[in-house]
């Protein structure tokens, strides 16, 4: 068993565990040292039922999922139930910004920097550069206690 990765989580988001498919996944929080090596799967089935399971993956990275909350036809239980399960049953409330980077490269021909800047801007500012997902270059996440200091989380999906 091994630490969990961002890149696991991706790689797991939208995969089929026991017949349910993978809505969400995130790492598992906690005080003991080998928290990150266990993770929080929400799932859906194709009879809209939901279950939230504790996991880890295999040293073949098969996920080893147990301990499931099943929640019949109830997305919004599911869901509660996914973001504080191995909370010490305190929930704080959270403001999250998410911030994308998207990023387009044109060529323009100019005299200057400040004129090319220029060009593209006014293009863009008229709706002739339109960036989209397939200009998606990364994205961050931030969460700030309301009451509180900021503290970071990264969760896929949800």
């Amino acid at each position: 068993m091994r630490k969990l990765t961002d890149r696991d989580l991706a790689k797991i988001l939208g995969t089929t565990v026991s017949g349910y498919t993978v809505e969400s996944v995130r790492i598992k929080r906690g005080p003991f040292t080998d928290a990150d090596h266990y993770g929080i799967i929400l799932g859906r089935n194709s009879k809209d039922q939901y279950v939230t399971w504790e996991f880890h993956l295999e040293e073949d990275d098969t996920i080893s999922a147990y301990w499931g909350h099943y929640h019949m036809e109830n997305r919004k239980a599911a869901v509660n139930d996914f973001n504080t399960r191995d909370l010490d049953g305190s929930v704080d409330t959270f403001m999250v910004t998410i911030t994308e980077t998207l990023k387009l490269t044109v060529e323009v021909e100019a005299d200057s920097s400040e004129e090319a800047e220029r060009i593209v801007s006014d293009k863009w500012r008229n709706s002739e550069y339109v960036l989209d997902a397939d200009n998606f270059v990364e994205v961050g996440f931030e969460a700030v206690p309301v009451d509180g200091e900021p503290e970071q989380e990264t969760s896929i999906g949800a």
